[in-house]
Order: structure tokens, then C-alpha cells, then sequence
């Protein structure tokens, strides 16, 4: 719950999931505690826009160290950004903490928003960091304990045509950078195939996977090589125009876009704004008008998809928050304005690229259906497959796994939330 404006005490939250028959307004409790959430104590948690949680159960939190960044003066208090990870198997044990240096991420300026997680070499993060002056996807390598910045002024910038646009009745002039994030499923460069047991060498680090990202700005979708970013002289060593020719350029989308998620069968999710809607592409297909399948549309329950997450019984959860009401100071409160939907898909998280689909994992694949049922019950039936190719494998799946994933699913439907009040 990024503290936008005064009277948020808590950035980071979580909520016991209501089951069916449970109240749909549970009371938010601080994670891991109060003290990790106090205000101006630059030691605990101050703006916290952007989690991820990994296939061990860590969860990798971005806090941009800055207060009220709304409010009409500038913020007079800011700490070092920093990254934290808290094993959730120990009930937010920090394991981990980096603040990153003034010439990767600027404490006075930045914005870091949305993060991804990849397991390859140790573990790295790609989060991105839409400040005014320096847009740019911030990487850190957990292994090297050390973060860099890869900039690229033409896909990483706000696009002019693509700045003015109305949502639900406010209009809006937002010129804002990168934003959304999402990480693609292996490949093998070479030739194009996917990961797979029959693969020559069966190992994540001798396969390719593309970031995909987009600026709220812009109506395009772009990518560039994981392994791009993951290395660090990757900026040193690269004039301007051969990084602007590693970046890829898929097209255009309807809408300006802010969450987007990738699954683990390859099917991006990402909002459509002006539209009210959200859409699904499979990512090993063309990015034509035909390809990009809206599959949620409604005027009221989706007003602004923010926050995109999976749990580990392939449910996709979306985050809405009215933030063009919230940023125009038109928000009601007598509406609702934060939801969350939930929708079956069949598939599980980015993080799980290479494991069967959701359900009991280690039963009978052949007793699931490979089609996803109905999305958000628009009568729109989903085509993403259950399983990928990894024909006749059982993943490893403990009940630590399991229970990382429940908490990723109450902690992410607040943490994206922006300020209830």
C-alpha cells in the first residue's frame, strides 16, 4: 500500500483470505510487523509498490524509501531504496536486504514500481523504476549482491500519443515511464523450442527468456533478453543504438496497460485502461489485433487493473483501484473502489515456467481438464492450456511451496492497493 499521501501506517499488509461465506472486508494486519512498517525509520518499510515471491517461498519487497509523494509540497523525507527479502516460511525473517546506490536508483527522485524474479545464477530481480528524470529497469543479482540500471530512452520513455486518454469519464495526462514488467517462459535462442525434458541440456541457465514491459504511456509492448539484463557490464560495454537493437518491439495494444503478469504456460495478462478490460496473449504467437484476446470487460468492476497475481490452485487474482479517481481527487467514498477479482485460468506463476498446471500437483495430470473455466464469469471460456510440454513430469511441490503461495496471494491483493485512505 504505497504511501502516496498521508494516513497509510502500514505499506505492507496482508489479510486472511475470506472463503465464500466470510466477509469480503477483512481487517488488514501489518507484515511481517508494525515495527518493519514505521514511518521515517529508515530501517523499516516506507513506500512498498512492488513484491514478488520466488518458488522457495522468498519474498522479494521494493521500497522506493520515499513518503507522500502526492502531496502538493515535495516529500521532505526520503531513505536510501532498498530490497528486501523475507522468507515466509519464517513468518517475514529477513534474509536479505540491499540499498541500492545513488547511481543506480536516485533516493530523492525515483519511482520503483513492479518487480519479477528469476531464478537463473542465484536469483535476480527485474523492477522497474518509471522516475520522471531516469526510467529504466533496475536488476539485482542476489548471488553478486549488487544492482544495476538498463536504460533505453526509446521503449523504456512515455510516448506523446499515448499520454493524454480518459478513463471512465477523467481525463487524465499522465506522462509516466516504464511501468509494467512481466518474464517470459524458456526458450532456446537457437531455435525457438521450449524447455523441455527431451531438451539436449535440461538446465534453466542454457535457455533464453524475454522481459516483457511496457511504459503506462505508450500503447506498445517491448521485450529484451534476460540475459541482457543480467549482465553487468551489458550497459558499459553497449553503445546507445545496440541496446536500443536488443530491445524487441511486438506492436501495439488498444490501451495504455499498467499490471500485466505472465503465466507459466507463456499467456501474458495485462489491463487495457481505456478499455476496462483485460486481456490475454500467448506470447509464442504474433502480437496481432487477432492474437490479443480480451477476455474481462465491465465499465464498473474494472476501472484500472493494477496488480496482477497467481495461487498455487490456478486462480488469477486482479487488483483494481480506481487510480485515475484517486490521482484527479474524484474518488467517492461511498463506492467501492478497491476490488479484487478472481478468475480460474488452470495455470500457475512465471515463477513455476517449468511445472505442470494447478490443481492437487503429484495427482493424475490426465484427470484435469486442458480447458480453463469461464473468466470473471463473462461466459468468455479460456484457452490456456493446463500443462506445457514437459510431457509425463511431476514437479517437486512441498507444503512450504504451498504455503508461500497462499501468502502470496493475501499479500499481493494489498500490497498493490493504493491508499485506502
Amino acid at each position: 500500500m504505497p504511501r502516496m499521501l498521508p494516513g497509510v501506517p502500514a505499506t505492507l499488509g496482508w489479510i486472511i483470505s475470506p472463503d465464500n461465506n466470510g466477509p469480503t472486508n477483512p481487517r488488514v494486519e501489518p507484515f511481517p510487523n508494525w515495527e518493519m512498517n514505521q514511518r521515517t525509520n529508515c530501517s523499516a518499510l516506507q513506500f512498498v509498490q512492488g513484491i514478488a515471491i520466488d518458488a522457495d517461498g522468498i519474498m522479494w519487497v521494493v521500497d522506493s524509501g520515499r513518503l507522500d509523494t502526492l502531496r502538493p509540497e515535495r516529500p521532505v523525507f526520503t531513505c536510501p531504496p532498498k530490497l528486501l527479502l523475507l522468507d515466509l516460511k519464517r513468518n517475514g525473517t529477513i534474509l536479505h536486504r540491499h540499498e541500492f546506490p545513488e547511481e543506480v536508483v536516485a533516493r530523492g527522485t525515483n519511482y520503483l514500481n513492479k518487480v519479477v524474479v528469476d531464478d537463473a545464477f542465484g536469483g535476480f530481480a527485474y523492477i522497474t523504476d518509471n522516475s520522471g528524470s531516469d526510467p529504466g529497469i533496475v536488476v539485482f543479482s542476489r548471488k553478486l549482491n549488487r544492482s544495476w540500471k538498463v536504460r533505453e530512452n526509446n521503449s523504456m520513455r512515455a510516448a506523446l500519443n499515448a499520454i493524454q486518454f480518459t478513463v471512465n469519464g477523467t481525463n487524465l495526462q499522465f506522462s509516466i515511464h516504464i511501468d509494467g514488467i512481466a518474464l517470459g517462459p524458456y526458450y532456446n535462442p537457437n531455435t525457438g523450442d521450449t524447455l523441455t525434458l527431451n531438451s539436449p541440456k535440461f538446465s534453466n541457465e542454457n535457455f533464453e527468456r524475454n522481459v516483457y514491459y511496457c511504459p503506462l504511456s505508450s500503447y506498445h509492448l517491448y521485450s529484451i533478453p534476460a540475459s541482457f539484463l543480467r549482465d553487468p557490464e551489458f550497459t558499459r560495454r553497449s553503445t546507445p543504438r545496440e541496446i536500443f537493437e536488443s530491445v524487441t518491439d511486438y506492436g501495439l495494444k488498444v490501451s495504455q496497460t499498467d499490471g500485466m503478469i505472465m503465466d507459466n504456460q507463456g499467456i501474458l495478462y495485462y489491463g487495457l485502461l481505456k478499455e476496462h478490460a483485460i486481456a490475454q496473449w500467448d506470447s509464442f504467437q504474433p502480437f496481432t489485433v487477432n492474437n490479443q484476446r480480451i477476455v474481462a470487460r465491465d465499465d464498473d468492476f474494472i476501472q484500472w487493473v493494477d496488480g496482477m497475481s497467481f495461487d498455487e490452485l490456478g486462480n488469477l487474482f486482479v487488483v483494481v483501484n480506481r487510480l485515475h479517481n484517486f490521482v484527479a481527487g474524484r474518488l467517492n467514498p461511498n463506492e467501492i473502489n478497491f476490488r479484487i477479482l478472481r478468475s480460474k485460468t488452470g495455470s500457475l506463476s512465471y515463477v513455476y515456467t517449468n511445472s505442470f498446471g494447478a490443481g492437487n500437483i503429484g495427482t493424475d495430470p490426465n484427470s484435469y481438464p486442458h480447458e480453463g473455466a469461464a473468466f470473471f464469469d463473462n461466459g468468455l471460456s479460456s484457452t490456456t492450456p493446463i500443462y506445457n510440454l514437459l510431457e509425463g513430469r511431476i514437479p517437486y511441490y512441498n507444503s512450504a511451496k504451498k504455503n508461500a503461495f497462499v501468502y502470496f496471494h493475501l499479500i499481493l491483493m494489498l500490497v498493490f492497493t493504493l491508499a485506502l485512505r
